[in-house]
């Protein structure tokens, strides 16, 4: 796997930090809260495992794929405070979410059958959980934001009595960056016997995790994003206690103590493979190690300061302009995107687009404002989030977004 050993200043080594990904010369970057820059190491680490297959064939499952989903889960344990053998890597969050489901599929205790969700959960995140739910006879009660960025924690943790099951909430909603205190809920549903499962996408690589300090049972997040590790990347870090004692039902070979034998019982492995089932990705664990990296030599701390500082310039020339926020202002509460509601914004995002200033858009529902998402990295410079307000002033002047359709085709 390619390692890149040398510590990175955010403010003294910008420039040179910056040639790492090559899509920063293309264009102004501001969309990493949807797919995160590529470092251009990780071509090196696709010509591995292409040299790999190539000149060794099976054999390079016995030298190195067969625990590349052990090395890559423990460089994502260091970056959300788990132990070694902690964390399961999984093609995709959805997936992540009916495992963990599936430890509760026999329960001691038939009357907890509720699950608490809020309506800004991701909407895979959402399918996955009640379409389970449904065929389990299950119930979840999904929690009305009421057209607010958050739900207050408060008011999810009032819900939760002597049948719930489950609380499945998200660290950071992925529509307005609002950041959900995960810690007092997972510490709640614990003391009254119900299991916390995190969706946690849109934390790890842009604010501080971790998961022990935490109490959750179960986060689940990826590399797609913030981690800059590309698709097929994502990860479920499972509870010691919880591992332990509860095993999924919805499993496969990998998750065998002795997957070769190809015995006929189940016998489940021990650590982070114990949460595994088919054959891993193994293309896509080898874009992943490159930018956790280079996040972990940089700091979590100090992106964190530099996200706030210019997600907080992002705020205020908003502001300015009088568009409206469906992002928190408090640092404490606010992720690494900021939400702003503009007028005609898809037309608007489209227009940003043609001048190479990426962003993303999100339709608003329940009274929610369509909203233009602008995430900033470690990687983005002052001048850019000038630069992209330059342009909305220039949309808007000049009546360019005009010139684009209303019709929602995509969103990226």
């Amino acid at each position: 796997m390619p390692i890149n050993p040398r510590s990175w200043d955010l403010n003294a080594d910008l420039d040179e930090l910056r040639c790492e990904f090559p899509v920063l010369k293309n264009c102004t970057y501001l969309i990493s809260n949807s797919l995160g820059a590529m470092p251009r190491g990780v071509k090196s680490g696709l010509d591995r495992y292409l040299t790999l297959w190539a000149e060794r064939g099976v054999s390079a499952w016995s030298e190195e794929w067969w625990d590349l989903a052990r090395i890559i889960g423990d460089k994502v344990a260091g970056i959300i405070g788990a132990e070694k053998d902690e964390v399961t890597m999984m093609s995709h969050a959805t997936g992540a979410h009916w495992v963990a489901l599936s430890t509760a599929f026999k329960q001691s205790d038939p009357e907890r059958t509720r699950i608490i969700m809020t309506d800004l959960d991701f909407p895979s995140c959402i399918y996955a959980v009640a379409r389970i739910a449904d065929f389990m006879g299950w119930e979840v009660d999904l929690i009305n934001s009421e057209g607010q960025p958050g739900v207050e924690w408060r008011k999810i943790a009032e819900r939760i009595d002597s049948r719930t099951l489950c609380v499945a909430v998200s660290h950071v909603c992925f529509k307005s960056a609002y950041v959900q205190d995960i810690g007092s809920l997972a510490r709640i549903a614990r003391e009254r016997g119900a299991f916390s499962l995190v969706d946690g996408y849109h934390a790890p690589g842009t604010l501080p995790v971790d998961v022990k300090q935490l109490s959750v049972d179960f986060y689940i997040g990826g590399c797609l994003k913030w981690l800059c590790g590309g698709p097929g990347n994502a990860f479920l870090y499972v509870d010691s206690a919880y591992s332990r004692s509860k095993p999924p039902y919805l499993t496969g070979w990998l998750a065998h103590a002795h997957p070769f034998r190809f015995l006929k019982d189940m016998e489940f492995a021990s650590g982070a493979y114990r949460f595994m089932s088919g054959t891993p990705p193994v293309p896509c664990l080898y874009t992943a190690g490159v930018g956790m990296d280079i996040i972990s030599s940089i700091g979590i701390a100090a992106i964190r300061r530099k996200s706030l500082r210019q997600t907080g310039i992002v705020l205020k020339r908003a502001g300015e302009r009088g568009y409206e926020l469906f992002t928190p202002q408090h640092p404490a509460s606010r992720g690494g995107a900021v939400s702003i509601g503009l007028p005609h914004a898809y037309q608007v995002k489209q227009a940003l687009d043609k001048r190479n200033i990426l962003v993303d858009f999100r339709k608003g529902e329940r009274g929610e404002p369509d909203v233009v998402r602008v995430a900033p990295h470690f990687y983005t410079r002052d001048e850019e989030i000038e630069l992209l307000f330059q342009a909305l002033d220039e949309v808007y002047l000049s009546g360019e977004f005009k010139n684009f359709s209303k019709a929602i085709d995509h969103v990226t």
